[in-house]
């Protein structure tokens, strides 16, 4: 289940940056690049707050690298 949610995720940067046609529209590729990178926004949040040092360590820099690209994707 996963693997599918990521392959949506890289599909929708992709349309985004006009590399791949457009998800169903440009408005709802626009719109799923906007909740995409609210999730990365909260992703950064709880990897921040865990309790383990290493999802911390690893993982915080790893989501906020992430929400920062479709941040900047999603503000095109």
């Amino acid at each position: 289940m996963s693997i599918g949610i990521y392959a949506l995720f890289a599909y929708a940067a992709l349309a985004k940056a006009s590399v791949v046609p457009p998800m169903v529209n440009e408005s709802f590729t626009a719109i799923t690049m906007w909740v995409m990178a609210a999730y990365f926004v909260l992703g950064v949040v709880m990897n921040g707050i865990s309790r383990s040092k290493l999802e911390r360590l690893i993982m915080t820099p790893t989501t906020l690298a992430l929400a920062t690209v479709y941040l900047v994707l999603a503000a095109q």
